[in-house]
């Protein structure tokens, strides 16, 4: 009894151990039939969704341009080396009805107030150079023979610059307008009015120094050199220029010459103008830069050869304002010495201003000068409007001017009207 009782304990016991030892090994995974493919595993979950970049910030609206218009360039040729050469005209044809201090009525002319061709280039991107012809009032009746003038060419610009240390130094060589003021160094297609003032060139009116050619007005031949420094806010120019030339000193006895002609010393002119806003980089300034440019700069200018004195002081702001452009100039001059004119002291002041209204392209513009020479006194007062549907390259401009002077019978009334063409 006892015998069987513990076998049966043992084979309880024996049991019980080996289910306790499969409870703790995992159950194996259940064998797929033979005639069919192990599941695929689930597909992994898609990537979060980038978040949304913020808004981008509201921008208020540009205000439009006050750029009248671009002025398109005249046809340019380039080598790989560096060098260039480009082609331009400048043509104004000009309606004129101008009356006389003296006598009654009008007279009446159309003619061509320039006609230039412009060339102009680099050599080797060292040495720039320009050089453009004129024959000025071609078909302009004589105002007391009633002749007209007849085509010719003339020499109106031809220079060379080097530029080897960039808008710093530049050296001008050849036949040039002398660094005098503002209005006498400003190229003739970008003028703001029809044209310069009156008195800007009075120097080269005189034989002395201009007798050769009416034409090329205010010209001189000499060397110059001019930069920019100060971040470009101070212009300098400063050269020597042919100027008079004396004649022959004569023995009055003998009358032999005794002493060889133009042994004086050249004529020294310079410029100093500080340029407040953007500077005027080129030889020649504007009249305007059409918006394009913010200009506001003052100058002085001496120009001196033996008894021969010329000092200008001028002031030039082109900026744009509101819906257009502003636009003002005032030069003063002032002139002393054997050469100028009769009598031989003189003052001038002249000044123009006006405004652009970029939406039409109009500028209402006024126009005062005042000559002081002990004299007659002239003063010319008027304005007139500049239309520029294409900027420099086309416009028309109409233009009244009335001219007082001193004991004269009444005053001179004149009417211009000039479309330009122009490209460089």
């Amino acid at each position: 009894m006892h015998t069987r009782t513990l076998t049966l304990l043992s084979a309880l016991v024996l049991s019980s151990s080996v289910a306790f030892a499969q409870s703790d090994v995992p159950p194996a995974a259940p064998e797929a039939p033979v005639d069919q493919a192990p599941p695929a595993p689930p597909p992994e979950p898609p990537p979060p969704a980038p978040m949304a970049p913020p808004p981008a910030p509201v921008v208020a609206p540009a205000q439009a341009s006050t750029v009248i218009a671009p002025t398109t360039p005249g046809l340019k040729i380039e080598t790989p080396n560096g060098s260039s050469i480009k082609f331009g005209l400048l043509l104004q044809p000009q309606f004129q009805m101008a009356g006389s201090n003296a006598a009654d009525g009008y007279g009446y002319n159309l003619y061509v107030r320039r006609t230039r061709l412009l060339v102009g280039g680099t050599l080797w991107g060292v040495f720039d150079y320009f050089f453009e012809t004129d024959y000025a009032n071609l078909g302009l009746a004589n105002a007391e023979t009633g002749v007209k003038s007849t085509p010719g060419m003339n020499v109106q610009d031809a220079f060379a610059t080097a530029h080897p240390f960039g808008d710093v130094i530049k050296v001008d060589v050849g036949y040039m307008l002398p660094p005098l003021a503002h209005n006498a160094i400003q190229g003739a297609g970008t003028l703001y009015s029809y044209d310069y003032f009156s008195n800007s060139f009075n120097t080269s009116a005189t034989p002395q120094f201009f007798g050769f050619s009416a034409s090329s007005v205010g010209r001189d031949t000499g060397v110059q050199l001019r930069g920019l420094l100060l971040d470009k806010h101070l212009e300098y120019r400063a050269g020597l220029f042919q100027g008079i030339r004396n004649p022959d000193v004569t023995d009055p006895a003998t009358m032999d010459v005794v002493d060889v002609g133009a042994r004086n010393f050249f004529r020294f002119a310079a410029r100093l103008q500080v340029n407040l806003l953007d500077p005027e980089t080129g030889f020649f300034y504007a009249g305007t830069y059409l918006g394009a440019k913010h200009v506001l700069s003052l100058g002085g200018s001496i120009d001196i050869q033996s008894g021969y004195r010329y000092y200008a002081g001028d002031i030039f702001v082109d900026l744009p304002a509101g819906p257009g452009v502003f636009t003002a100039q005032v030069n003063v001059a002032h002139w002393n010495g054997v050469y100028v004119t009769t009598p031989i002291k003189e003052t001038a002041v002249m000044a123009e201003i006006g405004y652009n209204i970029a939406g039409v392209k109009v500028s209402p513009i006024l126009r005062v000068e005042k000559l002081w020479n002990n004299g007659s006194d002239p003063g010319r007062y008027g304005g007139g409007l500049a239309w520029w549907p294409y900027g420099y390259n086309s416009n028309l401009k109409l233009f009244y001017t009335q001219v007082r002077e001193t004991g004269e019978a009444h005053a001179l009334n004149q009417v211009n009207l000039q479309w330009q063409v122009y490209f460089y």
